[in-house]
C-alpha cells in the first residue's frame, strides 16, 4: 500500500522534552528558590524529575509531590502553581534535532503529515506556537480538544479522517511505547519507535514496524519505501 501519510507525537518526538525541562526547572527554581545554592538547586531539579515521570503524571498530582518534597518558604496553590507551568513550559520548548529539515523533505514528497498528542490546548498549541510548525502540518488534534487521549483508537480515527487516509497507508512515529506505538498499531496504522537510547522489550505480540533513534532515519524509510 501506499504512504500517504504520517503522523508524529509531540513531546519527546517532534520536541527535545529533556532540554524543555530543564529549562523549566531553571525558571522554576529562579521563581520560588532564588536564593537556594548548587546542592539544592540540583535536588530540585532531581525532585522535580522524578515526580514528573517524562510528562506522564497528571500535573496536579506532580504539584502535590512537590510541595511534600520540597522546602518552600511560600509555596504556591495548586491553581498557581499549573497556571506558572501552563505558561512557562511553552516558553522552553525546544525542536529535536533535525526537525525542520525532516519536515521539509517529507512534505515535498506530497505526504500528509499530522499531529496527535496528548494534554490541554493552551500547553500543547502553545509549544507548537513556539516551534513555529504549524505550516507543516494538515491535521492537528490534541486529547483535550478531541476529547479522548492516546491510546484509545478514537483518538487516531480521528486524525486519519482529518488526513482523509487508511490505517493502512499511515506511519504513527512516537516515542512511548504503549501510548504511540501499541495505541497505533492496534488501529492498523504501520507505528515507528523512536527512542533515542532503549531496546524494545514491552510486548512480544506487538512491536514497532521500525526503530530509529533520530528523526533524519524518516528520511532513508522513506527513499526505501519509495
Amino acid at each position: 500500500m501506499t504512504l500517504k501519510a504520517i503522523i508524529f507525537d509531540l513531546d519527546e518526538t517532534l520536541t527535545d522534552r529533556r532540554s524543555a525541562i530543564d529549562s523549566f526547572i531553571e525558571r522554576l527554581i529562579a521563581r520560588y528558590f532564588p536564593d537556594s545554592d548548587e546542592d539544592a538547586q540540583f535536588r530540585i531539579a532531581k525532585r522535580f524529575k522524578e515526580a514528573d515521570q517524562n510528562g506522564y503524571r497528571d500535573k496536579r498530582e506532580v504539584y502535590e509531590m512537590l510541595v511534600e518534597h520540597l522546602q518552600w518558604e511560600n509555596p504556591p496553590t495548586a491553581d498557581e502553581y499549573l497556571t506558572f507551568f501552563r505558561e512557562t513550559i511553552p516558553l522552553c520548548i525546544q525542536p529535536m534535532d533535525q526537525l525542520f529539515s525532516v519536515l521539509r523533505h517529507l512534505k515535498s514528497k506530497g505526504l500528509r503529515l499530522g499531529i496527535i498528542t496528548n494534554g490541554t490546548v493552551q500547553v500543547q498549541a502553545g509549544k507548537i506556537r513556539q516551534l513555529g510548525i504549524r505550516e507543516y502540518f494538515d491535521s492537528i488534534v490534541i486529547s483535550e480538544e478531541a476529547g479522548v487521549k492516546k491510546p484509545d483508537a478514537r483518538i487516531y480515527m480521528k486524525a486519519l479522517n482529518l488526513l482523509n487516509v487508511r490505517p493502512s497507508e499511515t506511519w504513527f512515529v512516537g516515542d512511548h511505547p504503549h501510548n504511540d506505538i501499541i495505541g497505533a498499531a492496534q488501529c492498523g496504522i504501520k507505528p515507528i519507535w523512536f527512542t533515542r537510547s532503549g531496546i524494545w522489550d514491552h510486548s512480544e505480540e506487538i512491536k514497532p514496524y521500525r526503530t530509529i533513534h533520530k528523526l533524519e532515519e524518516l528520511i532513508h524509510m522513506y527513499a526505501e519505501h519509495d
